[in-house]
C-alpha cells in the first residue's frame, strides 16, 4: 500500500485509474493523517494553481486556432497540430485529447480533486474559520473552472459533486449543457459566499473575490449566447438523435445570464484600475504587482513550467551584427505563433493630419505611400517610407508585435533588430539577399514547402519577451521571471460591457467601458464616423486586441459563442485562410553574418523600390494547405466525443451533428 509522500503531493494527489471521470483507487494509507494537518491541506489546494487552460500553452495554441495567430509546422512543435485543429481532423479514438490537450481526462481528475478539498476541509482540525472559508473558496471556484474549460470543447458532460471511488457507479449520462453551466455559475457564488466569510486578504496569487466575480461574468457571458443559440434552434438542424439535442435546449433565456454577467462584473468595477502602461503587464519583471492585476500567476527563472512563451516567441538563426568570428544566434527558438495581418490591421493608427484615429490605410500617411487595392483586392503600395504604416498606432500595438525593422525586447541594439522583408529577384533558390527572419528567404515562390520557423506573416508576438540576451550577446536561456493573467481588470469592463449592450437600455454605460479601454492605449473617446462602424463591432474590435496572445485565449472561444448567439451555421473569420504582409526590398549577400540579410544601398545595379502587398498565407506541402482554416458547419462549434469515450460508457449520446459523421 501507497503512502502519501509530502514531497510529490502536486504529482500524487493527480493519479488516478483508467476510469473515464477520474475516479481513483481506494487503498491509499496516510490520507487521514494528511486531513488532520492543516499545512498539508493547504498544500492540497496549492495543487489547482499548476492549472492553466487547454490550448494557452507556450505555442498559444488557441490564438493558432483564430484569425489571431499562424504557427509554424515543424512536426517537432504542438505547432504543427493546428492543422489538423483548423481543419477540423479529429483523431476518431481519442478526439482531440492528444492533438490540443483537451482536457477531458485531467479535466475530471482535477474535478474529483477539488470535490475532494470540499469534502474533507470542513473536518480538518486546528484551522481557523476564514482559512477554512478561503481553502472552501478556492476550491468551489476551480471546481468551476475546471467544468468552464470542459464546457468550451464538449458543451453537456456528466456533473459530479462528490470524490467517487471505484465502488460507485462512474457511467454516468451527460447532464444538458444548461445543467452545466448552471453548475458552474453555482460554483462562483459558493466561492463568493465563503469569501465574505474570510477575514484576511487572500495573498497575491492566489484566487480571490473580485477574481471569481470576473470568471463568473465570463461564464454567464457563454451561456447567454449558448441560450440564445438554443432560442434560434442552432442544434436542432443538425443530424443525431433527439436525446442529444435535448441536452442543448434552455428553459432559461439569455438575459438570465446577461444579467448575472452583468451584476457580476459591475461589483468589480473600480476596486482597481487600468494600468497606465499596457507594457507593463507582460514586459516587467513587476506586472503582477500591476493595479490592474486580479489574479496574475506569477514564475521565478528557478521554476517555471508550461507557460513559457519565451521558447516560441523569436526568430530562428542568427542574430544582426554577427561575424564569422562571433556568430551567436536566437537559440533555435522556433517561433510558435505569428500575429497575422487581420490582427495587426485592428490597431489603429493616428492620422498625422487630423490627429484623428483610424483604420491605418484611410490615414493620410498612408495616402501619401500611395496604398491602394490591387487586383486581389488586398492593401498594397510602392514607398520608400513603406514603414510608415507603423508609425504612431495604438500602443498595444508595440506591446504586442514586433515588426519589420523594430527591435526584440524594444532594445535599440543591432542584435535586437527583427527585419522579415524578402527579395525573391534574384533567379535562384538562395539565402543569400532576403532578411534574416523570414521564412520565406529560401524559396522562389511564396509558398511555404519546409518547416516554417520563423514568420510567415512578417511578424512575431512581443508579449512576454523581455530578456532575451546576456551582455556578452549570448542567448538567456533562464526565463525571466514574467507573469500572465488568469484574470485582469481590463476583463471586468469589457465584460461588463458586453453584458449591458445585450440588455439594452444601458449604451452610456458601454460606451463609457470601451472608452477606458481606449484611452489607455492612447485613443480617443469612440466616433463611429471616423471608424465606420457601430459600437458593438468596436467593442468586439477592442477585446480582440486587448486580449491578444493571452490566457485562455479569449479570439477563438469569442468567435464561437458570438457565433452561436447569432444563430451561424459558418463563422466566416474562421472559415479562410489567414493574412500576412509581404514587403518586398532589395538584398546583399552579407559577407557579416556570411550567410544572408542585408539592405541593398540605393546604388545597386539592381536596387528597387520597396514595396509591400497583403495577400493570404498559403503553405503547400503534397496535397497539404496547411494555413487554411474551416468552419462552415455548426457542428464544428463542439467537438466530437471520442468513439472509446462513448463505447466505454452506454449512457453516453454523441454531440449534434457528429453521430454517424466521418471525424475526418
Amino acid at each position: 500500500m501507497k503512502k502519501l509522500n509530502i514531497l510529490a503531493l502536486c504529482a500524487a494527489v493527480c493519479l488516478s485509474s483508467c476510469d473515464p471521470l477520474g475516479i481513483e483507487p481506494t487503498n491509499k494509507v496516510g490520507e487521514e493523517q494528511f486531513w488532520s494537518n492543516a499545512q498539508l491541506t493547504r498544500t492540497f489546494v496549492n495543487q489547482f494553481y499548476l492549472w492553466s487552460p487547454a490550448g494557452a500553452n507556450s505555442a498559444f495554441q488557441a490564438e493558432q486556432w483564430s484569425d489571431n495567430a499562424c504557427g509554424n509546422i515543424d512536426r517537432d512543435q504542438n505547432t504543427f497540430r493546428q492543422y489538423s485543429f483548423n481543419n477540423r481532423e479529429y483523431d476518431e479514438l481519442n478526439s482531440v485529447t492528444g492533438l490540443i490537450g483537451a482536457p477531458w481526462d485531467a479535466g475530471y481528475k482535477n474535478i474529483r480533486q477539488a470535490n475532494l478539498a470540499i469534502e474533507r476541509i470542513p473536518e480538518v482540525p486546528n484551522m481557523t474559520d476564514s482559512e477554512r472559508a478561503q481553502l472552501l473558496a478556492e476550491s468551489y471556484a476551480f471546481r468551476g473552472l475546471f467544468y468552464a474549460d470542459m464546457e468550451r470543447y464538449w458543451g453537456i458532460m456528466p456533473i459530479v459533486t462528490q470524490s467517487m471511488t471505484i465502488f460507485d457507479e462512474t457511467m454516468l449520462p451527460q447532464n444538458s449543457r444548461e445543467e452545466v453551466f448552471d453548475q458552474i455559475l453555482a460554483d462562483y457564488d459558493k466561492a463568493l459566499e465563503y469569501f465574505k466569510q474570510t477575514t484576511a486578504t487572500p495573498a497575491l496569487g492566489l484566487i480571490n473575490e473580485s477574481a471569481v466575480q470576473v470568471l463568473k461574468s465570463r461564464s454567464a457571458l457563454a451561456a447567454a449566447c449558448a441560450a440564445e443559440a438554443s432560442a434560434k434552434g442552432l442544434y436542432d438542424k443538425l443530424s443525431g438523435s433527439a436525446e442529444s439535442k435535448t441536452l442543448y435546449k434552455f428553459s432559461k433565456n439569455a438575459n438570465h445570464y446577461y444579467q448575472q454577467a452583468y451584476d457580476a462584473a459591475k461589483s468589480v468595477i473600480g476596486k482597481y484600475q487600468l494600468d497606465p502602461d499596457y507594457s507593463n503587464l507582460f514586459n516587467t519583471s513587476s506586472g503582477h504587482q500591476s493595479v490592474e492585476a486580479i489574479w496574475p500567476v506569477m514564475f521565478n527563472e528557478a521554476n517555471r513550467s508550461g507557460f513559457n512563451p519565451m521558447n516560441n516567441s523569436h526568430p530562428e538563426g542568427r542574430m544582426y551584427g554577427a561575424t564569422t568570428d562571433f556568430s551567436p544566434d536566437w537559440g533555435g527558438g522556433r517561433g510558435g505563433s505569428y500575429p497575422t495581418q487581420d490582427l495587426v490591421d485592428c490597431y489603429y493608427q493616428k492620422d498625422k493630419v487630423t490627429g484623428k484615429w483610424m483604420q491605418w490605410w484611410k490615414t493620410t500617411q498612408a495616402k501619401e505611400m500611395g496604398v491602394a487595392k490591387n487586383a486581389d483586392g488586398e492593401w498594397a503600395a510602392e514607398s520608400e517610407n513603406y514603414l510608415q504604416m507603423y508609425t504612431d498606432r495604438d500602443k498595444r500595438f508595440y506591446a504586442t508585435v514586433i515588426y519589420d525593422s523594430s527591435y526584440f525586447d524594444n532594445k535599440k541594439e543591432l542584435r535586437y533588430l527583427v527585419r522579415t522583408w524578402i527579395d525573391l529577384s534574384e533567379p535562384t533558390r538562395s539565402e543569400k539577399y532576403s532578411a534574416l527572419h523570414t521564412e520565406f528567404r529560401n524559396s522562389e515562390k511564396l509558398a511555404i514547402t519546409g518547416r516554417a520557423q520563423s514568420t510567415v506573416t512578417s511578424y512575431y508576438p512581443t508579449k512576454y519577451t523581455v530578456g532575451r540576451f546576456n551582455e556578452d550577446g549570448t542567448v538567456n536561456y533562464t526565463q525571466s521571471a514574467l507573469s500572465y493573467f488568469q484574470v485582469r481588470y481590463a476583463e471586468a469592463l469589457l465584460n461588463y460591457a458586453e453584458a449591458a449592450y445585450k440588455l439594452g437600455g444601458k449604451e452610456n454605460e458601454v460606451r463609457d467601458a470601451v472608452n477606458q479601454i481606449r484611452n489607455r492605449a492612447g485613443l480617443d473617446n469612440f466616433d463611429e464616423s471616423v471608424v465606420g462602424h457601430n459600437l458593438w463591432e468596436e467593442y468586439k474590435l477592442q477585446r480582440r486586441i486587448e486580449f491578444a496572445f493571452e490566457v485562455p485565449g479569449f479570439r477563438y472561444f469569442d468567435l464561437l459563442r458570438w457565433g452561436e448567439s447569432e444563430g451561424k451555421t459558418t463563422i466566416d473569420e474562421l472559415n479562410k485562410s489567414s493574412k500576412g504582409m509581404f514587403i518586398f526590398r532589395k538584398g546583399i549577400e552579407s559577407t557579416e553574418v556570411v550567410d544572408n540579410g542585408y539592405l541593398a544601398p540605393k546604388d545597386d545595379p539592381k536596387y528597387f523600390t520597396p514595396h509591400f502587398d497583403i495577400r493570404p498565407i498559403t503553405s503547400l506541402s503534397g496535397n497539404v494547405v496547411y494555413y487554411e482554416r474551416k468552419f462552415n458547419d455548426a457542428v464544428f462549434y463542439k467537438l466530437p466525443f471520442a468513439r472509446t469515450t462513448l463505447d466505454v460508457n452506454g449512457n453516453f449520446v454523441q454531440n449534434p451533428g457528429w453521430e454517424n459523421r466521418s471525424y475526418q
